[in-house]
């Protein structure tokens, strides 16, 4: 939450155009998967590409300015050794590689317009779906 805040918007960043294409075909898939939509939001952060360790790229939204001025909601996570005593005893256990998880974690409408990111190719300014 950001109340009565003035909006923060950051210009694209400059970057190489072997970095502009990667980008590029990284927004145009989120596009096409329906990860993002274009915004008309006020605010506006830029993106970041960050190589990984395969050598592929991840497109990052840095989001440091606004999270100076967001108001946060604090609650104690749980602790390992709780997590680890209630599966005690349990037969059945699965692990789950989610594909870019952080696109599936559901977020607040009213959130949306805070997501905004921009980049120096159409459509100007997207921002992050809520499902």
């Amino acid at each position: 939450m950001v109340p009565n805040a003035t909006p923060i918007y950051t210009p694209p960043y400059r970057r190489s155009l072997k970095e502009s294409e990667i980008l590029k075909n990284e927004v145009k898939e989120m596009l096409q998967h329906g990860i993002i939509e274009e915004s008309k939001s006020p605010w506006s952060s830029g993106v970041v590409l960050i190589k990984k360790p395969d050598g592929s790229w991840r497109s990052c939204v840095n989001y440091r300015k606004i999270n100076t001025i967001t108001v946060t909601e604090n609650w104690s996570l749980p602790r390992i050794n709780d997590i680890l005593d209630k599966l005690s005893g349990l037969v059945w256990f699965s692990t789950i590689d989610l594909k870019s998880g952080y696109w599936q974690v559901l977020m607040d409408t009213d959130s949306k317009e805070y997501t905004a990111f921009s980049t120096p190719f159409g459509p100007e300014l997207c921002s992050l779906l809520d499902f």
